[in-house]
């Protein structure tokens, strides 16, 4: 049996319609839920209704993500199956191997909810959950680039983790700083905050300030989260947020910025900086980005560190920790490609090891 739906070069791109083969959602029901018959279901679309499998990837209560799988094409082969989100013009492949990969993020959706006809282009008629809504904009982010498809979930897993993060670590920042007398602040060393056209800002880089927003957050400690390194900078009130925050210079970034993610993710120092007045200078190292990988001690397999300075470190557990049901924590390793670490687990039963599910976060 055979449909014809739009298929997505890439977002910002004309799709184009392609005959889809639906056989293949059986496939897709198979590797993620280990069953051989169909659960296909006739899902209401903006290019009519479809036989489709049916799943929410949720990554954390803040994020999920309804995803129906569609089938496959000629154009991409029968290892790639065809996904559609409510709200998109056409549908993106997946690889079946990053299906297995992702088993552990997606949920059978048995609602009979009407995921909707909307699309971008009508996006203001969506009537979609607001963790819906902000799970969209990643997957959005993640189609950018053109060729994209076949590490679609890979690259939407981390922007949905990293946006995760940044939402727990602005709510910390506010619980925080709200309850911080702005006109106490000692807002005494100059120092240069925004991106290509930065300018001249004083912070409070006392550390009694400072340590309010945790007893590392000090001026000129360089840390280490998951997603890289930055410098504290010092404290300063941030219209944003309506409240006193850290400001940080991320390696490589041409000035001070807020970065919530070094709040909602355990982070540890790894050493000292001299900021300078007005800085950062032309001569800054500050503006030389750090691979942060060089952090990382692989000492098992050559990929994974079983460091507790590492695991604890970043992740807050130790190897060997229970983590998810039925999985133990089995060391962290760095993805190059998407310049992070990531803990794995090691499933006890089958003593498979695949990244952890969990965001772990503060």
């Amino acid at each position: 049996m055979s449909t014809v739906f739009p298929l997505l070069r890439a977002l910002g791109k004309v799709s184009h319609f392609t005959e889809v083969q639906t056989r293949a959602v059986g496939k897709a029901q198979q590797i993620l839920f280990g069953s051989v018959g169909s659960n296909a279901q006739k899902c209401t679309t903006s290019h009519g209704e479809v036989a489709a499998l049916r799943c929410r990837y949720r990554v954390c209560d803040a994020f999920e993500v309804p995803m129906s799988f569609i089938g496959s094409c000629q154009e991409h082969g029968d290892n790639m199956i065809l996904a559609h989100v409510p709200g998109l013009p056409g549908a993106f492949p997946v690889s079946t191997e990053e299906l297995h990969r992702h088993k552990s993020f997606f949920l059978i959706d048995n609602s009979r909810d009407d995921w909707g006809s909307a699309t971008v282009n009508n996006a203001d008629d969506m009537q979609l959950s607001e963790c819906v809504q902000l799970s969209l904009l990643c997957v959005m982010e993640a189609l950018e680039t053109e060729g994209g498809g076949a590490s679609i979930l890979d690259k939407l897993l981390s922007l949905v983790r990293r946006r995760a993060a940044s939402l727990r670590g602005s709510e910390l920042l506010l619980a925080t700083g709200s309850r911080i007398n702005e006109g106490g602040l000692e807002l005494s060393f100059p120092y240069h905050c925004g991106n290509s056209h930065a300018s001249k800002r004083y912070f409070d880089i006392s550390q009694e300030a400072c340590t309010l927003f945790g007893p590392h957050v000090k001026h000129g400690t360089k840390m280490l989260c998951r997603y890289g390194t930055a410098v504290v900078v010092g404290v300063a009130p941030e219209e944003s947020l309506g409240c006193p925050v850290p400001f940080w210079n991320p390696l490589g970034a041409p000035a001070a910025c807020l970065a919530p993610v070094f709040s909602g993710c355990p982070a540890i120092p790894v050493g000292e900086v001299k900021l300078e007045y007005n800085g950062p200078t032309t001569s800054s190292s500050l503006l030389d980005a750090e691979d942060a990988s060089r952090y990382l001690n692989p000492t098992v397999d050559g990929r994974f560190d079983v460091s507790s300075w590492l695991n604890e470190g970043l992740f807050g557990v130790k190897v060997g920790q229970p983590v998810e049901d039925g999985c133990v924590a089995h060391g962290v390793c760095y993805d190059l490609n998407l310049c992070e670490f990531v803990l794995f687990v090691r499933e006890l039963s089958s003593g498979e090891v695949r990244p952890s599910s969990h965001c772990l976060l503060k």
